[in-house]
């Protein structure tokens, strides 16, 4: 794996054991919320991957787990359309 693949993406942090990277997304309203949960729901449908969730009303807390010590490119893709979804305008 080459030092750009183990980089961890811009607003993610990383923890060591169990690897893996943890981003909060805050929003304005419950709206904004339920939209960008749906939004994670459709993409996890199409990449056939399931992050762990913690939310509230106004926040939602991604957990990528790795298997290993190896960021998989499928699960940096996730990451980088989770950050995509959050960007997108409400409604």
């Amino acid at each position: 794996m080459d030092e750009g693949d183990a980089a961890v993406l811009e607003g993610w942090t990383q923890q060591k054991r169990p690897l893996a990277w943890n981003k909060r997304f805050d929003f304005a309203d419950y709206a904004q919320t339920r939209a960008f949960l749906d939004d994670l729901a459709a993409l996890s449908e199409e990449s056939g991957y399931y992050p762990d969730l913690n939310f509230a009303r106004t926040h939602v807390v991604v957990t990528i787990q790795f298997d290993g010590d190896q960021v998989a490119p499928r699960l940096r893709e996730f990451a980088r359309k989770a950050d995509a979804c959050a960007q997108r305008p409400p409604g």
